[in-house]
């Protein structure tokens, strides 16, 4: 309503899907170039190469002629959201017309434990399972989503090369998801029990009078009136264990790059989940859905996603306050008070008030 603040918004610039939002522009000076501007993006979207193609990548005829259709897998570490982010990935896939196989199990590609895949017989190989699986998935004309923690370019183990080479000769589409918030994922998993990292302890889960709890990962499947279980987090060592944590998705875009795996996008959770919390985040949460539906082989239109994503406006809250699940909190705001700690790892940028 005034020339001194004004909103523009592009929401993509084909063909790299690039999401701009530019906002508050205050110098009176360029106010009729930005309304020329927004007047060309709103009418004529398509001469300045504002518009997507709604392509979809994923070569889904290719089931009914005995072949395969590529696999997508999203790398998530724990206590980043991965429940919610696959649940909410085959959701959307399926509302833009992208037939999903019905996978309920999780984990189905883990080395460590691979009778958590309906294809394994014992004796077999995960490997061999994988390619059961997606061939199943296949024929019936449907892809295959799962996750998993992470594909190491340093494997060594049998069962993990033979995987990470079935994988990719099914010609796996992949993209890393994560928490931009290193200070979630550490107070997370102490309050699940994970105490230590590499040798590194983190700290112990305790109950609002600083009690011993091990409700662990179980408190999240608890109804009704339970004990809050918070976490004891260990200061002298939660330098090191942010930078553990926030070093995960580097490190898995590494290793897929080595292997030689398509996509390997970094997306945040943050972003993929902020417009349950607020109308005012959804053009956020549609960026992050077109880059994670990009790396995994799916160009789809931004006006597709909102459509599919404004259903679910508002209902979440927001996180809550680090008070509700850090009990030693002072002592968490004076470490990362710190002159020695980085901009990026400060209160400021992590604690939530």
């Amino acid at each position: 309503r005034q020339h001194h603040s004004i909103v523009a918004r592009v929401w993509e610039i084909s063909p790299s899907g690039l999401y701009v939002e530019m906002m508050a522009i205050t110098k009176l000076a360029v106010y009729p170039y930005v309304l020329f501007f927004s007047f060309m993006t709103v009418l004529t979207p398509t001469a300045l190469g504002l518009h997507s193609t709604g392509r979809i990548n994923v070569p889904l005829e290719q089931g009914h002629n005995g072949t395969i259709i590529p696999p997508m897998l999203i790398l998530q570490r724990g206590c980043t959201g991965s429940s919610a982010v696959i649940r909410m990935a085959k959701s959307l896939l399926a509302d833009l017309g992208v037939p999903v196989y019905n996978l309920t199990r999780k984990e189905i590609a883990r080395t460590g434990n691979p009778s958590k895949n309906p294809w394994y017989t014992p004796g077999g190989s995960l490997a061999d399972a994988m390619r059961k699986g997606v061939q199943e998935a296949s024929e019936a004309g449907q892809v295959l989503v799962f996750n998993a923690f992470k594909l190491k370019s340093w494997a060594q183990s049998e069962a993990e090369l033979s995987l990470n080479k079935a994988l990719l000769d099914m010609d796996t589409r992949t993209v890393i998801v994560h928490r931009s918030n290193p200070l979630d994922i550490v107070t997370c998993e102490i309050r699940d029990c994970f105490e230590s990292v590499h040798g590194i302890p983190r700290g112990h889960p305790v109950n609002e009078k600083g009690e011993e709890d091990k409700t662990c990962f179980e408190r999240r499947h608890m109804e009704g009136e339970v004990v809050k279980t918070k976490a004891f987090i260990d200061v002298e060592h939660l330098p090191e264990n942010l930078k553990i944590a926030q070093e995960y998705p580097q490190m898995m875009q590494d290793s897929l790059r080595d292997l030689g795996f398509k996509g390997r996008k970094v997306v945040y959770f943050e972003d993929l989940v902020s417009h349950e919390y607020s109308a005012d985040n959804l053009f956020r949460s549609c960026a992050a859905w077109k880059k994670l539906l990009s790396s995994l082989g799916v160009e789809a239109k931004l006006r597709d996603i909102h459509r599919v994503l404004k259903k679910d406006v508002g209902t979440y809250p927001p996180p809550e306050p680090h008070s509700e699940a850090i009990f030693n909190l002072e002592q968490v705001q004076g470490v990362l008070s710190s002159p020695a700690i980085s901009p990026a790892m400060s209160a400021g940028s992590l604690l939530r008030a």
